[in-house]
């Protein structure tokens, strides 16, 4: 079993989108039904007078120029880096390998389901705003702020979920065996409840022929220093990856600790202990970047699962108050609310300062709240008043936890430990299989 397999056997949760829905909605019929003019034109009205030319035929469909330059931007803008034409040359050979490995997904997928790629519009849409989106903008919006074509984002997504599907058809009898091996992963988890877990995102990367190992080595450094800088990781994945989990911006879940090859689970320690939320490792030729999202000592029994009840009292301070004004004040709050032993006291208490902020907080899992204010709550007791805290918003906030209730253990559904073995095989055979189509195809470069 090679290194590929090995950690994609170590994951209890990916979160990707059901595999049932996967194997149901990973379709598609032919983009390539227009003429090359015609597809150059209506690309978009905006780049209608730009000049087309053909740069790769792939088993006689054409890639053009503007395909080219589109998936050329959209790298540039997953990595955070300027649209120059220094940058522009530095990602042309990659974007290309891109497009003409997304083309032989599609007509892969076609032959088998003349209108897979029209079913898989959906789905793709799903993802698509997933990986692109933001607080802010829309995925489409982001995009099409930074002159991008929508399309070729979601190419690619639909790119990928047809290829599920042709590796789900080309090799049934492998993943035949999904069922089984979820009912038994299911029955270890149920025997281990206290065992560590991590919640990680991924890209992964291997040598191909027209990447080796030192040049995968290479761009592996370079996504991570981009991601360092603030480059959007998910994005990155969807574009990068080579796991199943691309499709979801790289997102895996929760992870058992132990189930994780020795030198992947230290890198990992390592980065928490060290609040890095970025780390990467190189292992048996492949390249590993892991976003760290979140720990739990004790797995499913730890006490982050608690659902809680919260009371807060909460004053607002004047502005330009000096330091030692407000060290005042906060002795003051603190005083006033020292022998409040309560919940329903301190929500009257709150009430008599007139703040417009709610009092209560119901049946809230611990796990969900902001870091600091997690960690505010692990250490408290029922009824313990907190210490008194001063917020980025210029208030003083004390807390009492009113109810706090342990879980039963959340162990995956077989459904969702269905979807993390069909995504373990996944990675096992698409580059194996990509890799024989590549052989098999006709690939003219007209660069």
């Amino acid at each position: 079993m090679n290194f590929s397999s090995n950690i994609r056997e170590n994951s209890i949760n990916y979160n990707i989108v059901s595999m049932v829905k996967m194997i149901k909605l990973i379709l598609l019929p032919t983009f390539f039904s227009l003429t090359f003019l015609a597809f150059a034109t209506l690309i978009n009205p905006a780049i209608a007078g730009t000049k087309a030319s053909i740069v790769a035929v792939v088993n006689g469909v054409a890639i053009s120029s503007i395909d080219l330059q589109n998936k050329v931007k959209l790298l540039i803008f997953t990595t955070g880096k300027k649209n120059n034409p220094e940058n522009v040359t530095k990602y042309r050979q990659e974007a290309l390998e891109m497009l003409i490995d997304e083309a032989l997904k599609i007509q892969a997928g076609v032959s088998i389901n003349p209108s897979s790629l029209e079913n898989a519009e959906i789905t793709a849409r799903s993802f698509f705003e997933n990986i692109y989106g933001s607080e802010i903008l829309s995925a489409t919006e982001r995009l099409r702020a930074a002159g991008i074509q929508i399309s070729t984002a979601l190419d690619q997504i639909k790119a990928d979920i047809i290829w599920a599907d042709v590796l789900t058809t080309k090799f049934k009898r492998q993943f035949s065996q999904i069922e089984t091996l979820a009912k038994s992963e299911q029955k270890r988890l149920m025997n281990d409840l206290s065992a560590p877990q991590y919640k990680i995102s991924e890209i992964v990367l291997m040598p191909i022929p027209s990447r080796p190992l030192e040049q995968t080595r290479k761009l592996s450094e370079q996504l991570k220093e981009s991601i360092d800088q603030g480059a959007d990781f998910n994005a990155i994945a969807a574009q990068y990856s080579m796991s199943a989990s691309s499709k979801n911006g790289g997102n895996i879940g929760w992870v058992q600790a132990k189930r994780l090859p020795a030198d992947i689970q230290n890198v990992i320690e390592n980065g928490l202990l060290s609040k890095k939320n970025i780390v990467s490792v190189t292992s048996n030729d492949f390249f590993y970047i892991f976003k760290l999202e979140g720990l739990r000592n004790l797995g499913f029994n730890d006490p982050v699962l608690d659902r809680v009840s919260i009371t807060r009292a909460v004053i607002s301070l004047p502005e330009n108050l000096s330091d030692r004004e407000i060290e005042k004040q906060i002795s003051k709050f603190k005083k006033e609310t020292a022998n409040i032993n309560s919940c329903s006291k301190l929500k009257r208490f709150h009430e008599t300062y007139g703040s417009n902020v709610a009092s209560k907080i119901n049946n809230v899992v611990i796990e969900q709240l902001e870091n600091s204010f997690k960690e505010l709550v692990l250490g408290l007791k029922v009824r313990e008043i907190s210490d008194v805290i001063h917020t980025y918003d210029n208030e003083l906030a004390v807390f009492m936890i009113c109810d706090r209730r342990k879980m039963d253990a959340d162990i995956p559904s077989l459904e969702k430990l269905k979807e993390a073995e069909f995504n373990k095989l996944y990675s096992v055979l698409s580059l194996r299989y990509l890799m024989r189509l590549r052989r098999t195809a006709s690939i003219e470069l007209k660069m």
